[in-house]
């Protein structure tokens, strides 16, 4: 029987359409994953599921009762409970202080013969919390107090139980831990729903997933069928319909005809005595939750590497580290064989490290022309009408509408300029950060075929985070796999290509 019901639920934010008559049912005594890419509406439907978020359109019934404008509060006292993605902990409490403020909100419906201090050491024994109860949570690694998380939102009583990645930050170890206990739960009666990033925790304990895309429902079924959905392969790893024009084998007969054709004493990528980039067990966290877990990497000069995995992998993150915009705090990062220590990004910036984020970060009020202007930071010697035409022979399109401002031009026009315009800072070290996102593939290839001439004939080393995959395999000499933090394989693309399904998508096996 089904505990929580969530019918034709939509929701728009101004223009932006991100739920678009979303149906997801949980029954009771079963564990309910909800997955999709970054930007698919999950947390957003989670917030509408708990009252946050009131639904353009659409209704919530949770026990049988319509609850679709009933507030928070109430919602909670009626037997729903949620964690959140950033630990949300009361961090000078202890960590049974923590839990049994939650169970005394609950005192009165306790069964007779119990008490909140009695509840609050029930919870932490089943979580295997018990001999750290007295310590302040603040000391605790990630993954107890994700631990202490979960027993604070079960101290509540909950019939429904919402965990937005709750596994963020935790080991295998404790993963696995953490799967065993979600398990118990709906074995009692519990009607769970996850929203999780690691996909081999999802495969392994739901019951039944359902996939978002652009906030709209891709599939529902059994794990086993929505690994193996064409659809849900296409929303994860992109599809292989429309390719960029230069392949990999393309590309590196350019790199081999460019070092052919240079003058004596040009570094190439056969000749560089370093490379360009290197990583040595990178380690890098948001306060005490560690994200990246000693990553490794080697980048000769001239190349590209696609750094790939789930959501939540830490790709970004890692990109952070390399840009200077995130300090690393374990482990080193060298350019061009020098160590970057404490350099801040604007430091790297003029040493030839250029970041493109993600999402087109133009100046919307500004024209395209004005756009290029504002980079030309270099110094002396410049001369911006050459690098203006320059930019235009690249993108043709945006030599048509300089004058046009750039919150007028279509997303993939935008994107044209925002790597026109990094490219005037002459960078060494590219990094593109899902470069793709909202635009058509068309569109996308063309990007892609951009990025395959710089690394051929200009020199530059790109490293590009990217969701669709299949676009990124086709430029990239190099290929790496985060999951949750850590390189779980490289290689050529020829070499990971056929792993990245199980890296994005895990398991089918429980």
């Amino acid at each position: 029987m089904a505990e929580l019901v969530a019918e034709q639920i939509t929701v728009r934010f101004g223009g932006i359409q991100a739920l678009n008559e979303v149906d997801v049912s949980v029954n009771a005594g079963s564990v309910h994953g909800l997955i999709g890419p970054n930007g698919a509406g999950k947390t957003t439907l989670f917030n509408v599921i708990t009252g946050l978020q009131p639904p353009t359109r659409g209704r919530v019934h949770f026990a049988g009762t319509d609850i679709t404008r009933t507030s928070p509060h109430v919602r909670a006292r009626r037997g729903m409970a949620r964690t959140f993605q950033r630990l949300e902990l009361f961090d000078t409490m202890t960590v049974r202080e923590n839990v049994q403020m939650a169970a005394e909100t609950q005192r009165r419906r306790l069964p007779s013969g119990t008490n909140p201090h009695l509840t609050a050491e029930r919870l932490l024994t089943q979580v295997g919390l018990s001999e750290l109860a007295d310590e302040p949570t603040d000391s605790l690694p990630t993954g107890l107090a994700r631990l202490v998380e979960l027993a604070r939102a079960m101290a509540t009583t909950p019939s429904v139980l919402l965990l937005d990645e709750p596994s963020a930050g935790l080991n295998q170890d404790e993963t696995t831990a953490l799967g065993t206990i979600l398990l118990g739960l709906a074995s009692e009666g519990m009607a769970v729903l996850l929203v999780e990033h690691d996909m081999s925790l999802v495969m392994s304990i739901c019951d039944e997933v359902t996939v978002l895309h652009y906030g709209e429902i891709i599939t529902t079924g059994d794990p086993a069928s929505v690994r193996a959905d064409p659809a849900v392969q296409a929303a994860y790893l992109g599809t292989e319909d429309v390719q960029p024009t230069e392949t990999p084998e393309h590309a590196a007969a350019r790199r081999s005809d460019a070092a052919a054709d240079a003058p004596p004493g040009t570094a190439t990528p056969s000749t560089m005595s370093s490379p360009m980039l290197e990583l040595t067990d990178v380690r890098a966290a948001y306060g005490r939750i560690e994200v990246v877990h000693g990553v490794s990497l080697h980048l000769p000069g001239g190349s590209c590497l696609a750094l790939l995995g789930p959501n939540g992998a830490g790709k970004s993150t890692l990109l952070k580290v390399m840009s200077g915009r995130l300090a690393p705090t374990g482990g080193s990062v060298r350019l061009n064989g020098e160590e970057i220590g404490k350099s801040s990004s604007e430091q790297l910036a003029r040493r030839g490290v250029c970041t493109i984020p993600e999402g087109r970060s133009v100046f919307p009020n500004l024209t395209v022309a004005e756009n290029l202007l504002m980079y030309t930071f270099r110094g002396r010697g410049v001369k911006v009408a050459d690098l203006e035409e320059k930019s235009y022979a690249r993108f043709p399109v945006l030599g048509q509408r300089r004058r046009q401002l750039a919150g007028r031009l279509s997303g993939g026009e935008q994107q044209m300029l925002a790597i026109a315009r990094a490219l005037y800072t002459d960078p060494r070290l590219l990094l593109l950060d899902e470069i793709s996102m909202g635009l058509a593939p068309l569109v996308v290839a063309e990007l892609y075929d951009l990025v395959g001439q710089l690394v051929a004939s200009e020199d530059i080393t790109v490293v590009l985070v990217e969701q669709f995959a299949q676009t990124a395999l086709t430029v990239a000499d190099q290929v790496a796999v985060m999951v949750t933090g850590r390189i779980v394989r490289s290689g050529t693309p020829a070499e990971v290509g056929d792993d990245l399904m199980s890296a994005y998508m895990g398991s089918a096996e429980g």
